[in-house]
Parts: C-alpha cells; sequence; structure tokens
C-alpha cells in the first residue's frame, strides 16, 4: 500500500520510544478529511498538499496518463485474449516495477544517497537469513513481487480491458463528457483503497490465512522497495481485489490504470523504510508512513492507513503515543490467550 497520508514535517522525536532509528511527531496526526465536525477548508487543503496530492494523486495520475497514450495496447485489440497484447502489457508492468522498485532500492539501501536521513529502522534489509528464499530478503521479495504479484495485476488488467473492448462495462466515463467526475475520481479511488486495505488486511490476520499467505510478506521487518508487493499468490488476489469496485462505478479505462499502479508500484514506494525523499533535509515526495511502518514491527495494530480511519473506529489504531503501545499489548494478550486455549477447546 501506499504511503497515504503519512504525516507532513517529521522530525526525530526525544520523548519517544527508542525502537526506531528516526520517528515523526507523536502521536501521529489525522488527515482531517475524516474529522467531525467537518473541517471543510482543512480537508480541501489537506486534498491538495503535498503529503496526499502531489504525493499520490499527481505522480500515479501521471504515470496512468502515460501507461494510456504510449503504453498500452489499443482497446480494439483486446476484444479477443490474445497471447500478444497480453505480453506486452505482462513485460510493461514488469519494466515499470522494476524501474520504480529497484531504482528506489539503490537510491536507498544500495548507494545510500539520503543517509538515515529519515529513515525508519535501525537495521538494514537482511541478508543470511533462512526464513527468506536464498537466505537473502531483496531476492526473496523480488521473487514474490516479479513472479506472483506481476502477473496477478496483470491479469487483473486484462481482465478490465478484455471486458471495456467487448462492451461488457457500460458505464464507461469519458472526460469530455464528465469532467468533474473524471478527475475527482483520482482523488476518491485511493480512499476507497485504504478502507477495503483495512478489512481485507484483517481477514488476511485471520490466523489460518496469515499462516497460509500473509506470513510471506511479514517475514519483512526492515522494510525495503521490494518488500511492499512481497506476498503469497493468494494475498496478491485479495489485496488487489479493490479495483473491483470499477465493476460498478462509473470509470474509464485510465482510472483502472491509476488503482492499479497505486496498489502495486504504491506498495514498493510505501515500503521504502524512509518516510521521504529529501532536498536539502526538506522533504520532496512522501514515500513510507510511520503508521505503516508500526503494523510490520507490532502486527496487531494499523491494518489500515491514515487515509481512512478504520483503525480508530475499530479500536485497533497505533499512533505512536503510549497509549497507542497499550492497546498493542493489549491485544497481543488476547491473542496469546486465545492461542493457548485453542488446543483445549480442540480437545473439547
Amino acid at each position: 500500500m501506499a504511503a497515504s497520508g503519512a504525516v507532513a514535517e517529521g522530525s526525530h522525536n526525544e520523548g519517544a520510544r527508542r525502537a526506531f532509528a528516526w520517528e515523526p511527531p507523536l502521536p501521529l496526526t489525522r488527515n482531517p478529511v475524516f474529522a467531525w465536525p467537518p473541517r471543510i477548508l482543512d480537508a480541501v487543503r489537506y486534498l491538495f498538499s503535498g503529503v496526499y496530492f502531489w504525493s499520490l494523486v499527481v505522480p500515479f495520475g501521471a504515470l496512468g496518463a502515460l501507461t494510456w497514450n504510449f503504453l498500452q495496447p489499443p482497446l480494439e485489440q483486446c476484444a479477443e485474449l490474445a497471447a500478444g497484447w497480453i505480453a506486452l502489457m505482462f513485460v510493461r508492468n514488469l519494466v515499470l516495477m522494476t524501474i520504480v522498485a529497484g531504482g528506489l532500492h539503490l537510491y536507498f539501501h544500495v548507494f545510500k544517497v539520503q543517509g538515515t536521513e529519515r529513515k525508519f529502522d535501525r537495521e538494514d534489509m537482511q541478508r543470511k537469513n533462512p526464513r527468506f528464499l536464498g537466505n537473502d530478503q531483496v531476492l526473496d521479495n523480488m521473487f514474490w513481487t516479479l513472479a506472483s504479484g506481476v502477473p496477478i495485476w496483470t491479469a487483473y488488467e486484462v481482465f478490465f480491458f478484455w471486458a471495456y473492448a467487448n462492451g461488457m462495462l457500460p458505464h464507461y466515463l469519458e472526460w469530455r463528457a464528465h469532467p468533474v467526475a473524471f478527475f475527482a475520481l483520482f482523488l476518491v479511488i485511493p480512499f476507497w483503497s485504504s478502507a477495503h486495505f483495512h478489512f481485507v488486511h484483517r481477514l488476511l490476520h485471520w490466523r489460518p490465512l496469515f499462516r497460509l499467505a500473509h506470513a510471506v510478506h511479514h517475514r519483512n521487518v526492515n522494510l525495503g522497495p521490494w518488500s511492499g508487493l512481497s506476498m503469497h499468490p493468494i494475498e496478491h488476489l485479495i489485496y488487489l481485489s479493490s479495483v473491483l469496485i470499477h465493476l460498478v462505478i462509473p470509470s474509464h479505462p485510465i482510472h483502472v490504470l491509476f488503482h492499479m499502479q497505486y496498489e502495486t508500484i504504491g506498495a514498493a514506494t510505501g515500503h521504502t523504510g524512509y518516510e521521504a525523499i529529501t532536498f536539502r533535509g526538506k522533504p520532496l515526495i512522501y514515500l513510507t508512513s510511520f503508521h505503516h511502518q508500526l503494523h510490520h514491527r507490532h502486527l496487531d495494530c494499523n491494518y489500515g492507513n491514515l487515509l481512512c480511519p478504520v483503525d480508530r473506529w475499530f479500536d485497533c489504531d497505533h499512533d505512536g503515543s503510549s497509549e497507542g503501545m497499550a492497546g498493542v499489548r493489549r491485544r497481543q494478550r488476547a491473542r496469546a490467550e486465545a492461542a493457548r486455549r485453542e488446543p483445549a477447546r480442540r480437545r473439547g
């Protein structure tokens, strides 16, 4: 998941826990879109802020437009499921993921251009660890991303373009006829993704499904760009299912591209382990949210992100405060107690 709702202007918090090398000001602030009573002006400012508009909507919107206009096979070619255009889409997605995830990995973790500035974790990516394929975290993450994530991402896109080409999705949103709705949808999609992510993520933490699938992603405590889409195929299918909303709402194919690239490439940018790319010490573009970094560290919290306050609504939010940490410990004790009782229940 992209770093939706990352807080702006962080600094090392002297009063915070020392578990991380760098932390933003704590407790984490909420975006004002869901504030009650409503704060209309603050919400509008947030929607067009550097944290949201310029770090999420504009980059992925520009990438979606580039893809639609120059890298997507013509819609009429997609009417039949032919290997040629499907292969072009797969190779395109493979190259895009490699450029973004690979580029960010080189920038942050190989050449260390930014050093440790705004790097959350003290540790680097892990090597010689037998829990990863090939005993190497990066190689393991690359395998799951490229061998499972990219094919399933492509399969979702292939389905939609085949359906559009065959007139199976009549609610085609033409921007000339509906310019406001067309552009507003770019602002709305990340919020839908946030809500969807919370609920499917909670499902993936159900013990049988966690052991079967989600544990692959949670091998990663110290994060890197290749960690974002490093998931079991079952998780890829569930996680990327948020795009199915376009079966029922008026959309343009470019919205599908934007949505899928936000979910996939955005997962790479949202797992760099760094809050932002900086220039002269100031954030240039926001990447990884500390909110999600806390989930990878503690598990029993922050199943969504800061865009939609679903974690707060369901009392599983950790905002970095001591109270948030106490909630995590309470949920961990409850989970441990449930695990302890399970064998007795089965024998009964």
